[in-house]
């Protein structure tokens, strides 16, 4: 419980300073000039498009080995020491980015505290690893034997998940994404449950059930390379679970899954009516406030 309420207070309050820092400049750009140079661009696009988000993923675990002393089924004394570590996998899914236009939406104070959301549908593959060394004594305190197990697993889940962001520009081309959303996953590849050269832990073994449902925090460094094209590498990890744990338990420890992440957002055209007029005036007016000022 404590280190997840750490992971908690770091992430919000991490969130909390990059806005109040930030979140007093207005870099919106003024104009329609492509980002790196060129002519200006005068294309009138929607407020959406698709994304695609994929990335590697690892695994992390507790810092310190802990050793549990106990009595064997002789009833002599024993202690084991499990050792778990993060093991690299992936991620990847495919949606649409929402931007809203209205200028009445998602507003507090006067200012938009959302200037995107997005959804995607996946696939997750997540592991880990986990070593037991069990240690036997005779009535005099000596050793006897010294056995070690090890345990490795990977779970392949599908994924669907849901993201809002507040972007704050530090710049009119670069800006600070900051993410919270709801991940919904489902395990359909199950991992190995057993240990190989040697015992079981000595510890109580827990495997997580098949459906897990977190709410994530995702930070990230976005990029226009041009209107209506967005790159953003990022970080994403869960820091609550409502079914399952942040960290998802497996053998005798916990892996709490970390997704580095790329995201590519392309923003659709309009399509013209064949008059040479992409939309009213009242688009246009709502294209341009929206349009790179997220």
């Amino acid at each position: 419980m404590r280190e997840k309420n750490k992971f908690k207070i770091i992430f919000i309050l991490f969130a909390l300073i990059t806005n109040s820092i930030l979140g007093q400049k207005d870099f919106t750009p003024k104009n329609r000039k492509q980002a790196f140079g060129g002519p200006s661009d005068y294309r009138i696009l929607r407020n959406w498009g698709p994304q695609i988000s994929f990335g590697p993923a690892y695994t992390l675990t507790k810092k310190q080995n802990e050793t549990v002393k106990a009595m064997n089924s002789h009833n002599l004394p024993e202690d084991y020491t499990i050792d778990p570590k993060g093991s690299w996998g992936g991620y990847f899914d495919i949606g649409t980015a929402h931007y809203p236009i209205k200028p009445t939406k998602f507003l507090i104070a006067g200012k938009r505290i959302i200037s995107y959301y997005d959804w995607g549908l996946g696939f997750k593959y997540i592991g880990g690893k986990e070593t037991t060394t069990i240690n036997n004594y005779n009535s005099n305190g000596a050793i006897t034997s010294t056995t070690i197990g090890n345990g490795k697993y990977h779970n392949g889940y599908v994924t669907g998940r849901f993201t809002v962001h507040k972007n704050v520009h530090f710049n009119p081309t670069h800006y600070i994404d900051n993410g919270l959303g709801v991940n919904f996953d489902y395990r359909v590849l199950n991992g190995s449950q057993a240990y190989s050269g040697g015992p079981t832990s000595g510890a109580p073994q827990t495997f997580h059930k098949p459906l897990v449902i977190q709410l994530h925090y995702e930070l990230g460094f976005g990029i226009i390379l041009k209107r209506g094209h967005y790159l953003i590498p990022s970080v994403q990890i869960p820091i609550i679970g409502f079914a399952g744990d942040a960290a998802l338990k497996w053998y005798s420890s916990t892996y709490r899954p970390i997704l580095f992440k790329v995201k590519f957002i392309k923003i659709l055209e309009k399509k013209s009516n064949g008059c040479g007029n992409a939309g009213s005036e009242e688009d246009k007016k709502r294209n341009k406030e929206y349009m790179q000022g997220q």
